[in-house]
């Protein structure tokens, strides 16, 4: 009996199936009213084919999302390079001068570099904090899961080498 059944429901369920169908053409014409965007595909926003998030969260629900501070430190240049992604040849962002502060998020696997997130309002070593609108980020205190970050304040990869870890 039941080798009856099976088939007979498998050949009811494909019929089924197939009793709805959609012409390209009809996908077509939809698409060719919007003369902008033929396509109807959306663009990532602001993101850079090459670019890898900074992620957050990664310590679990019970940490604050970004688990550490650091300092830049040991310049051998003008500034740090901040690059959308965690490696040298990739395209740098904006540079951060010897004493900021930064949110240090994640790292990489060979952990040359650091996944920071950073107020790029904030002040110079030895200024008050209050004084200057420096901001939290939104990274000392827990997210429920592991993102990318996303705002408020600015992130990217630098050369570990440059921060030293001051708190975490």
């Amino acid at each position: 009996m039941m080798r009856i059944l099976f088939p007979a429901a498998l050949i009811c369920f494909a019929a089924s199936a197939c009793s709805e169908t959609t012409q390209v053409s009809d996908d077509l014409q939809e698409s060719q009213t919007d003369a902008s965007n033929p396509t109807g595909r959306t663009e990532r926003v602001g993101a850079n084919p090459g670019e890898r998030p900074v992620r957050i969260g990664e310590g679990g629900p019970r940490f604050d999302a970004c688990q550490a501070m650091g300092r830049v430190t040991g310049l051998r240049q003008a500034d740090l390079d901040v690059l959308i992604a965690p490696f040298d040849a990739a395209e740098r962002k904006a540079g951060l001068s010897a004493g900021q502060l930064v949110h240090i998020c994640t790292r990489s696997h060979d952990q040359q570099w650091l996944g920071i997130v950073y107020d790029d309002t904030a002040p110079a070593e030895g200024d008050n904090p209050a004084a200057n609108g420096s901001q939290d980020c939104g990274v000392s205190s827990p997210v429920r899961s592991k993102r990318n970050y996303d705002g408020p304040c600015k992130s990217g990869w630098v050369e570990s080498t440059f921060v030293k870890l001051v708190a975490g």
